[in-house]
């Protein structure tokens, strides 16, 4: 059969199509947008996509360039998890061709993704604990969120009235993205942290973590919460988040959570009124003021993880306790100012915005949070 008569398959195509339907599937994914050393890099959720040509072509060759490879041969996908796998080795590897069908290559990969998770989190020891609460958790999986770097908290103690030494949101956030890059057995809690370092930050935060140079450049979820991953509950699974993945990104939990509960900001508007005795005949629309639009994404991500740390850590504690004096105002006003943030975590109620709201959305979600 003359070559020409076959149907080539371009890589651009093939990676391209790849890309978006993760995006369809609710996971944040992005690509390299060229094909680099003979191969194009994908980075969907927690994963890193290569794709490449069968073949002994040199390295730089394009994977499109017909005089180098023979295009009507389909190229390979290969799927690692954790992005970075330096220190912590693959938990993870998924080969995949090319020609599938790019809704089976999501199931495949969050199958795959699923696993590899719940073997990561089974082999972990609990070696340490938190200095605030006194959870048990693997060493690494603690992080500091002062000045005083031997002071490790889980996630849920992040805020905690407790921490008297210098807020470091700084080196936090860092700490978090090498954590969540690096590490496939992350305590689900820690995207919470960030996404409330997200909202509250905002182009300040951003600016003060590109200041800490080339060798830690953060990522954009910093600049976008909504790209945030979120572990999700890998059995028992709410309704609202049936559809979804083993994660997805903060978006998409958000807008299946509002579409499965449409009434939710109402509800918690009602319960904030109700808990601040707010009457508005009296005092118009209190509870609106308390509600604080930029912090609901961060609302949305600690209810949802934390239900999910609660399910994948069945024999610890829940972490529901961040509910009774985790959310400090004065040590969140610390954390606000050094990431520069617009937000007064006094004024503006983000400490009943935080409680009352992640009760409320939990509580929808099926999930009881006293217990």
């Amino acid at each position: 059969m003359n070559k020409e008569a076959v149907r080539s398959i371009l890589t651009a195509d093939v990676q391209r199509d790849m890309i978006a339907a993760f995006r369809e599937a609710g996971w944040p994914a992005e690509s390299d947008g060229f094909p680099e050393g003979g191969q194009w890099s994908g980075y969907p959720g927690p994963v890193w996509s290569l794709l490449s040509r069968p073949g002994e072509a040199p390295l730089e060759a394009d994977p499109d360039d017909a005089d180098r490879h023979d295009l009507t041969i389909a190229p390979e996908f290969t799927f690692i998890a954790p992005r970075i796998s330096i220190n912590s080795g693959e938990a993870m590897v998924l080969r995949q061709s090319g020609s599938a069908n790019p809704a089976e290559l999501v199931k495949a990969v969050s199958a795959s993704l699923a696993t590899a998770r719940r073997q990561e989190i089974a082999k972990r020891a609990d070696d340490d604990s938190c200095a605030i609460c006194g959870d048990n958790y693997p060493t690494d999986h603690l992080l500091s969120p002062t000045t005083t770097e031997t002071l490790t908290v889980c996630p849920a103690c992040v805020f905690d009235g407790d921490l008297f030494a210098d807020a470091d949101p700084v080196s936090l956030a860092s700490d978090i993205d090498h954590l969540l890059n690096e590490d496939l057995s992350v305590p689900a809690g820690w995207a919470a942290v960030a996404a409330l370092l997200a909202c509250a930050g905002g182009e300040n935060f951003v600016a003060r973590l590109n200041d800490l140079g080339p060798f830690s450049i953060p990522g954009e979820h910093w600049s976008d919460p909504g790209l945030l991953w979120i572990w999700l509950p890998p059995q028992d699974r709410p309704a609202a988040l049936a559809a979804l993945g083993p994660g997805a990104g903060l978006a998409a939990v958000i807008a299946a959570v509002e579409t499965a509960h449409p009434d939710l900001r109402d509800r918690f508007r009602a319960r904030l009124a109700e808990d601040l005795d707010d009457d508005p005949e009296e005092t118009g629309t209190v509870s609106e003021d308390h509600l604080v639009e930029e912090l609901w994404p961060a609302v949305v991500a600690y209810a949802v993880a934390l239900g999910t740390q609660a399910q994948e850590r069945s024999g610890h504690r829940p972490p529901w306790h961040v509910l009774s004096d985790s959310f400090e105002p004065g040590t969140l006003s610390d954390h606000f100012e050094e990431m520069g943030s617009q937000l007064d975590a006094d004024s503006l109620g983000v400490g009943f915005t935080l409680d009352v709201g992640v009760r409320t959305v939990a509580e929808v979600l099926g999930w009881d949070p006293e217990h």
